[in-house]
Formats: structure tokens, sequence, C-alpha cells
């Protein structure tokens, strides 16, 4: 929930940008990648399951114009970037077809380059597996040990425990509950706060390229 779909359609592209950490990263089960047009259906068809919707801000349904669009927005963007918000497409290195994306994770990097915010997805039939988990650290691992980040902060809506549990493997540490903060589909939720800093990271991955 750090950043809505609507925020990040209205975001205006900005040229030139260098991307703050360099993709795709590989990890023993995973490649995490730029979202791009290749991966439409595959973000349509989890986006507008109940199960992954429920606690997300996006609009329902959630059509492939939509999903066109968000793609499009970050089309000229190689990875996170400063002051945008970037898709990133989570794939499994065997047993999918090429372009389908099991989840994803969103990377807001502001504060010029010293923080980042992220949220992730994943889709129902491979929920319950570590991927989430698995992802979101190869993504931290690279924006604290790559790009240098300070800080890295996570929001989600109290009710999602499955959520709440990976960000407690990570090392995230609670911030505080904003009550009624946050409008999602015709009624305010709570939003709770989380955040781990670079030197409280203790968080290892696998990376396929050794840098794990």
């Amino acid at each position: 929930m750090a950043c809505s779909t609507i925020d990040q359609l209205r975001r205006p592209l900005t040229c030139c940008n260098v991307a703050v950490i360099s993709l795709p990263l590989t990890t023993e089960r995973l490649v995490i990648a730029m979202m791009r047009p290749l991966h439409v259906d595959s973000l349509v068809e989890y986006r507008n399951h109940p199960d992954v919707a429920r606690y997300q801000d996006w609009s329902v349904p959630f059509t492939v114009e939509t999903a066109e669009r968000m793609i499009a927005e970050q089309s000229a963007l190689d990875g996170p970037t400063g002051d945008e918000w970037v898709q990133l497409a989570i794939e499994l290195r065997e047993g999918a077809p090429i372009g389908t994306a099991i989840g994803d994770v969103a990377v807001g990097i502001h504060d010029s380059n010293r923080q980042a915010s992220i949220g992730y997805s994943i889709t129902p039939a491979h929920q319950g597996r570590g991927y989430a988990t698995e992802a979101v650290t190869a993504v931290i691992a690279a924006l604290f040990g790559d790009a240098g980040v300070h800080r890295i902060t996570a929001s989600i809506d109290p009710q999602n425990v499955a959520s709440r549990h990976v960000l407690d493997k990570l090392g995230f540490r609670f911030e505080g509950r904003s009550p009624l903060s946050v409008f999602v589909r015709g009624e305010w939720v709570d939003d709770d706060r989380f955040a781990v800093l670079a030197h409280e990271w203790t968080g290892k991955v696998t990376l396929a390229d050794g840098r794990g």
C-alpha cells in the first residue's frame, strides 16, 4: 500500500534517469526484472483475484488498459530510479512460460536516493512458498548493498497477516499505526508503517550472480 496505482499512473516520466540497482536480480528460484508488456496478462489476472486485491488500493476490476498504461509509464526506465515508482515482475526461473509473473515488487526511490519504499504481491497459486520473502530480500539487498540506500519503508493493512509475517521475517521494525488514513474502495482503513535501516539489515539471499 506504499504507492497507489493512481499515483503511479499520474507520475510524469522523467527523462534520462539512471537506475540505482542493476536488473534482473536472480535468486535460487526467481528472477526479478522490470515489468514489461509481456507481463500484462499475468498482472491483470492476479490483481483481479480477491485474495490479492483485498488489502490493496488499486481499482477493481483492474483492466488490461490500466495494466498497459502503468507498464508504459516505466518503459524508459531500466530499474528503480530517483523520484519514480516502478513495478518489478517476479518470475520463476523454472516451470513457467516466459513472461509469466507470479507477483511483483513495487519500489519507490526518494529523498535524493537515500530512502526507498516497497510493496509486494504474490498470486494465490504461489503463496505460502516463501517467494515474497525471497524476492523482497533480493531487492532490499540490492538497495542497501548496491544503491547505498539508508532506510526502506513499507506500509500494510493491519489485517494483512501474511504480509506482516514477511516484514517480520525481513527484520522490519513496526513504527506505528495511522488510523483510518487510507481510502480504499469507498472506506477509510488503518495503515501500519514499518521500516528497516541499512545498519540493521541482516538478511541474506543467494543470488545467482554471487551478489548475496
